[in-house]
């Protein structure tokens, strides 16, 4: 089972310092500092918000089951997932591509009456526009979209192909729901979901990497100013804050949250942006003394890290020295 596999894979660098829980807010892609965090520090990054509608019901019982058999659990292979990179665009591509495939295929049969695939206004509003713009090359992009997908399907997992070609709508033909597909290849519902993010994951990692081999799929991505950051929206405006001088106690007043808070931001940003803002509240041999002792020590562990330094670094320097080791190894 994927999803199971997928827990065990997200649970061997976090076992012992945080609950099954923080693996089902990264599944889900929580915007919280600490789930954010955690993706950072544990190399987890690739599986953030791969899952957005994960049940937590369905979750707590499938990771029990999971890590109580653990030993007994083949892990099946990992598909390619880039959650971090591609979360926020995730579904847009999808639904886009579904519609899109759709619209195509009835033109070709000049059939003008059918009921879309998605019901999103957004979407339809977006593919409306496509066409428009597009209706005179239309047999150009129906022979481009499927060149495109053709050639990028036939590089996955037989599985994960079919599941996404059983998934889409055409003339007189209509896709296959996440049930149907489950009981038709025999696997878990939430795997079907699951093999579908990885495959639009996959998708947009060649559109957006060779935009010349792939023009008709990176037209369907968004723009780079419409994707969201990682970031969350609270700690871009204490961001904005730091960049105008102001001060942690200053921006705390001002926005009527603790400092504790304005901290949490910090070290959200610095897991993100490295040391653009954490140089003023730490130096670079302070954070060196605190990495060396982590990794002595062989734990993220804050309490732990700040018991053998015998409290000479506060939890926020040492959450912000943890940060700053990912640069450091991408630098590396």
């Amino acid at each position: 089972m994927l999803l199971a596999s997928i827990i065990i894979h997200a649970a061997q660098p976090i076992r012992q310092e945080r609950s099954t829980a923080s693996i089902y807010h990264l599944l889900q892609g929580k915007r919280s500092a600490q789930t954010l965090q955690d993706a950072h520090m544990y190399g987890l990054t690739h599986l953030f918000g791969i899952y957005p509608k994960l049940q937590r019901q369905v979750f707590d019982q499938i990771a029990d089951e999971t890590i109580q058999e653990e030993g007994k659990v083949i892990p099946e292979d990992m598909p390619y997932f880039n959650g971090m990179a591609y979360q926020s665009q995730t579904e847009h591509f999808l639904y886009r591509l579904l519609l899109l495939v759709q619209l195509l295929s009835n033109q070709a049969n000049e059939e003008k009456r059918y009921i879309p695939v998605t019901d999103n206004p957004a979407i339809q509003h977006w593919i409306k526009q496509l066409y428009r713009q597009e209706q005179h090359h239309l047999d150009d992009w129906r022979n481009g979209v499927y060149e495109e997908l053709y050639g990028l399907l036939e590089k996955l997992p037989q599985i994960q192909a079919d599941l996404f070609v059983d998934r889409l709508t055409g003339y007189q033909h209509i896709g296959l729901t996440t049930e149907q597909l489950a009981e038709k290849y025999h696997v878990h519902h939430t795997d079907v979901l699951l093999y579908q993010t990885s495959t639009i994951h996959h998708l947009l990692q060649h559109a957006e990497g060779d935009t010349p081999s792939y023009p008709h799929l990176a037209a369907l991505m968004d723009s780079p100013k419409q994707q969201i950051r990682s970031i969350t929206s609270t700690a871009q405006r204490t961001r904005t804050m730091l960049e105008r001088g102001m001060s942690v106690e200053q921006i705390a007043l001002v926005r009527g949250l603790t400092e504790n808070t304005i901290k949490d931001h910090i070290v959200e940003i610095t897991w993100l942006d490295g040391e653009a803002f954490s140089s003023q509240f730490i130096s670079e041999a302070d954070a060196n003394i605190i990495l060396a002792c982590a990794t002595r020590a062989g734990t993220n562990k804050l309490k732990q890290i700040h018991a053998l330094l015998e409290g000479k670094y506060d939890y926020f320097q040492i959450r912000l020295a943890l940060a700053l080791r990912k640069e450091r190894e991408v630098k590396a």
